[in-house]
């Protein structure tokens, strides 16, 4: 017993992992009452109206994407590097460099959501009349100018405090904002002005608090730097638009799955589909933030080509992912029905999550957690690959698996049944994520067989305690 005890204690005394779970700690708590605010807007909406915002936010934020490089991707890559090197005014460089190409992509995106708002609400909405819904909403693109860079920017220093916070206070705002909809007798153009609003704070709080926070870690004249000090801009730009591909590769395959049934089927079946990814976005939430606090821990040590420390964060990250994952699999396969369809009650006190009339979505869900299951598992398969500069072979294994997604949906979803595009997205997800795991963990045995770099005397910048 004591032996157990003190492996136990052991495990999670590495103090690489347990900053990872801190941090994720942070991000975790902010998202759950995201979670219980779209169950209450599934019941306010109903199912009709909960597709269309679904597919009102999800062509904006998809429009964005396209032209989106993930520069919060970029930041972590190469300027955590500069920044653990204390070359300062590179730093600077760099996160000017980032937020230029974000806000000029930013500008764009936001031109062709004006240029193609009529036909996309003709497409997925079978509503012109909507399109003022699409514009107004596409105005957060703009309020988020620079948020990928500004969010990069505070993972390097270590503001993941922050990060939860701002997310926090959004989802406190937007809830607050639903609720007052609802009392007041509104419906979806109220909900989409609370996640309109929410979008906002997103946006711009954390580029104010970057600008804020800047001039004591690089210095006061930080962004007056050149661009001249970045030599390796070739090589950032290739970086960024394989980052870019793989997003678009994404939107087609995965991200823009309820314009997809909205456009071959009807936003009704989009509200089954909405209210499924609901669910599974309550099965991802404890594990999405461990996304983004893995990889910058993954960077440091395959910096200092220390494997070992690599594997052994993946292996506990994995032990963790797979042991939330399975257990939430198995509730949902014997209780699920029940728990999230029906009425409960427990002790005199009544409650039912979904309304009945939502039953349908039960089956997509079942099948999604085939596919989300081995992604939540894994899901640190493509940052591995970033993190050893493979980010061109992780968007070639997307793309082939995106092409063959995407015939199957044309030529199956038309005319099927409403899970067909379900089984379509979960044999994408696992087939893609499976490749690209056993290719990362080939790249990390390969770099096992390397010396180790000495930190020496040198100081780690970036630090947790």
């Amino acid at each position: 017993m004591v032996k157990i005890v003190k492996n136990i204690h052991n495990w999670f005394n590495d103090h690489v992992f347990r900053r990872v779970v801190i941090n994720s700690a942070y991000l975790i708590a902010s998202n759950l009452i995201s979670v219980f605010l779209t169950i209450y807007i599934t019941r306010l909406l109903g199912v009709y109206n909960y597709g269309v915002l679904g597919i009102i936010t999800s062509y904006v934020t998809n429009v964005n994407k396209f032209f989106s490089f993930r520069m919060n991707e970029m930041v972590v890559r190469f300027v955590s590097e500069a920044y653990t090197k204390r070359e300062l005014e590179k730093t600077g460089a760099l996160i000017k460099f980032a937020a230029v190409i974000e806000t000029g992509t930013s500008l764009f995106a936001f031109l062709f959501l004006v240029a193609t708002a009529e036909i996309g609400s003709q497409i997925f909405l079978d509503d012109p009349s909507l399109k003022k819904y699409i514009l107004f909403f596409g105005l957060t693109i703009l309020t988020s100018f620079a948020m990928e860079t500004a969010n990069g920017v505070m993972r390097i220093i270590n503001r993941y405090r922050a990060i939860a916070l701002v997310n926090l206070v959004q989802n406190v705002v937007v809830a607050l904002l639903v609720l007052l909809a609802a009392k007041t007798g509104q419906g979806l153009e109220a909900v989409l002005f609370a996640y309109f609003f929410g979008k906002v704070i997103l946006g711009i709080v954390p580029i104010v608090l970057d600008l804020a926070w800047l001039p004591k870690f690089l210095g006061k004249g930080w962004w007056k730097v050149p661009f001249s000090l970045i030599q390796n801009k070739k090589e950032i730009l290739r970086f960024t638009i394989s980052t870019n591909i793989s997003s678009t590769i994404n939107l087609f395959a995965r991200d823009g799955e309820i314009l997809w049934v909205g456009a071959l089927l009807s936003p009704l079946y989009a509200g089954y589909y909405k209210t499924a990814m609901t669910v599974i976005n309550m099965v991802l939430t404890p594990i999405n933030p461990f996304i983004d606090t893995t990889y910058p821990e993954m960077m440091r040590a395959i910096a200092k080509r220390n494997g070992a420390q690599v594997r052994r964060l993946l292996s506990k990250v994995t032990v963790v992912s797979f042991s939330w994952t399975f257990a939430v699999f198995l509730g949902l396969l014997f209780f699920g029905r029940q728990l999230l369809f029906h009425e409960i009650n427990i002790f005199k006190f009544s409650f039912q999550v979904f309304q009945t009339k939502f039953l349908p979505a039960y089956e997509i869900i079942m099948i999604l957690m085939a596919g989300y299951g081995i992604a939540n598992v894994f899901f640190w398969n493509r940052t591995l690959l970033l993190a050893f500069s493979k980010a061109d072979s992780a968007t070639r294994i997307s793309f082939i698996a995106m092409l063959l997604k995407i015939v199957g949906t044309v030529v199956l979803v038309p005319g099927s049944h409403y899970t067909t595009e379900s089984i379509l997205l979960s044999a994408y997800l696992a087939g893609s994520v499976l490749v690209m795991t056993v290719y990362g963990l080939h790249l990390l045995r390969k770099s096992e067989q390397l010396p180790e770099i000495s930190e020496g005397s040198e100081k780690e910048i970036i630090s947790g305690k």
